[in-house]
């Protein structure tokens, strides 16, 4: 279950992300029924739960499973800064004790049909019937957002993200993220930048926040400040192979040969096989070759006889 660390009240619809330590997503679930979440069928090994929810800390624990878990607890922690969405606000409380089962219910199928079978249009659905049972239910339409973005509908994707900022009054740190990354994708960095940005104030340890600030960055060709953001990512991730292809990117505009060698080293490291394996292997040893060239001492005798 998931509560908040000070006045210990458990917190509904929160993303907890079940990740193994070898790397990559194995499940996610949102909390539901006085902030209970639950994985099934889970083969046993070492995993990290992850918790990510605007105006809180993110939470990372390692749990090893070996048959059923139970009684797993995690206390989220509010961002100094604060927020109306932050913890210790009793507004929390009383906002998710006013969403009707039946919102609930809508929301948790609609999560279990976008990231557990990529039924789109079946989760949209189910996230229609949540906000029509609840019209304030931001995080509904945020998930609605990711959705119709799965589908290349960017236009009700951006229509979906804006109406979930609205109702969370820009706290809805997801749909930030998300929004910024629509409109990054559209070469729309100007827009995205902001966006981005108000996501890492509200959790610095996003790292999906700081890359989306990294792309907005590099895309305004601000590419010393798109290093800071995107090494944060990193090292929050470090596992994530495209985090890596983006620092390249950054490195490469930087002309920094160094640093743009060891991203894609690392990048062929974590996806040897990846959509982008075959042209990193080829920048990579283009790179590699340069590097020698230019620490090659280039002393040439020069012959003084006719």
């Amino acid at each position: 279950m998931v509560s908040d660390a000070e006045s210990h009240t458990r917190i509904d619809n929160v993303r907890v992300d079940l990740r193994a330590i070898t790397g990559g997503t194995v499940a996610t679930a949102f909390t539901s029924g006085n902030g209970n979440f639950q994985f099934g069928n889970i083969p046993g090994g070492s995993y990290e739960i992850i918790v990510e929810q605007p105006g809180y800390q993110a939470a990372h624990q390692q749990v090893y499973v070996q048959g059923p878990v139970f009684g797993f607890m995690i206390e989220l922690r509010g961002l100094s800064k604060g927020s109306n969405v932050a913890s210790g606000n009793p507004l929390v409380s009383k906002r998710e004790l006013s969403i009707p089962q039946k919102a609930h219910d809508a929301m948790k199928k609609g999560v279990e049909l976008l990231y557990g079978k990529s039924d789109y249009q079946g989760s949209i659905k189910q996230f229609e019937r949540a906000t029509q049972a609840y019209p304030d239910y931001y995080e509904a339409y945020t998930q609605m957002g990711v959705a119709y973005l799965s589908l290349n509908d960017f236009s009700n994707s951006e229509r979906a993200l804006r109406k979930a900022l609205d109702l969370s009054d820009q706290h809805d740190q997801t749909a930030l993220y998300w929004l910024a990354s629509l409109l990054s994708n559209g070469q729309k960095f100007t827009d995205a930048e902001p966006l981005a940005r108000k996501a890492v104030e509200l959790d610095g340890n996003s790292w999906q926040a700081n890359s989306e600030l990294a792309r907005a960055l590099f895309g305004l060709d601000r590419p010393a400040e798109a290093e800071t953001s995107a090494l944060a990512a990193v090292k929050l991730r470090p596992e994530n192979a495209n985090l890596r292809l983006l620092l390249a990117n950054i490195h490469m505009q930087l002309q920094n040969r160094p640093a743009l060698l060891d991203d894609l080293n690392t990048y062929l490291k974590l996806a040897p096989t990846g959509s982008f394996a075959g042209q990193a292997r080829k920048q990579r040893d283009e790179v590699q070759q340069e590097l020698q060239d230019t620490q090659a001492s280039p002393s040439t005798p020069s012959n003084q006889n006719p």
